[in-house]
């Protein structure tokens, strides 16, 4: 009886840890690269701009967009540590 109490206290905190658990994930790309996506999704937002869409799609996107770019940019840091690729 004790050790089934045990078992499944055990088990609860376990599942109840892993809902709490968080996930970071690096993703790591030349400076370049970074800049051409940037650039990207401000031409897709001042597409969106000009577009015939209804108004609250347009500002739904472009917060959507803002969003990922600010998050985008929050997270980004300069590796000093890695050496640069050479160009094909």
């Amino acid at each position: 009886m004790k050790r089934t109490k045990f078992i499944l206290v055990a088990l609860l905190a376990v599942i109840l840890m892993s809902f709490a658990a968080q996930r970071i994930i690096l993703v790591k790309m030349p400076e370049d690269k970074m800049n051409f996506h940037w650039q990207n999704l401000n031409g897709i937002k001042q597409t969106l701009y000009q577009s015939d869409l209804p108004h609250r799609q347009v500002v739904s996107i472009i917060q959507a967009i803002d969003t990922l770019q600010k998050d985008l940019q929050a997270g980004a840091s300069v590796d000093t540590t890695a050496s640069p690729t050479p160009k094909k």
